[in-house]
């Protein structure tokens, strides 16, 4: 067939290789755009991950931090710590040393939610709260019996809803606890 000069527009050989052009242009701006937005949300997840598991780490290092040499218990497996912190209303005793008989007894395990939340129990009072998510392994250790010093290490990883874990292979986090009362 044969164009005329008067005939405007594209033929059907044209109009097809117009529209597989444009969907491959359109396919792969679709794909930059996911691309970026899965990376995004996997530096936003490592991010967050990242400031819950310190923030966690900073609230026992704390605590760990009010009790004495000879009243913390590392579990044998390394994997939970029992320590007692002074009552805040009965800090000192009479003789003016810290009144260890009134203080509250602190448990952090490894548990909850497919055992990767850290827990934190008051078995003095009986309160449970969690105090980080998304840790795959929680382990307590000290230098030496009675030990000043007990070295905290978690290990944290987050899986997204796509299934892919963030990061590749856990985040391992380390901090130090020196007891300080006598």
């Amino acid at each position: 067939m044969k164009k005329l000069a008067s005939q405007k527009g594209f033929n059907l050989v044209e109009a097809m290789l117009a529209v597989a052009l444009s969907s491959v242009v359109v396919f792969g701006v679709f794909l930059l755009f996911r691309v970026g937005s899965e990376q995004s949300q996997i530096n936003q997840s490592l991010m967050n991950l990242k400031d819950s598991s310190r923030e966690g780490i900073y609230k026992m290092v704390q605590e760990i931090r009010q009790s004495a040499p000879g009243h913390v218990i590392i579990e044998a497996n390394g994997q939970s710590i029992r320590f007692k912190i002074p009552h805040p209303d009965h800090l000192i005793g009479p003789d003016f040393d810290v009144d260890w008989d009134s203080a509250h007894t602190i448990t952090y395990t490894l548990g909850g939610t497919n055992s990767r939340q850290i827990i934190r129990t008051d078995t003095t009072t009986g309160m449970t709260s969690i105090i980080a998510n998304d840790i795959t392994a929680l382990r307590f250790s000290e230098n030496s019996s009675p030990s000043r010093i007990v070295t905290i290490t978690l290990d944290t990883q987050k899986t997204l809803s796509s299934g892919r874990a963030v990061p590749s292979t856990p985040l391992q986090i380390t901090a130090q606890a020196d007891v300080r009362n006598p």
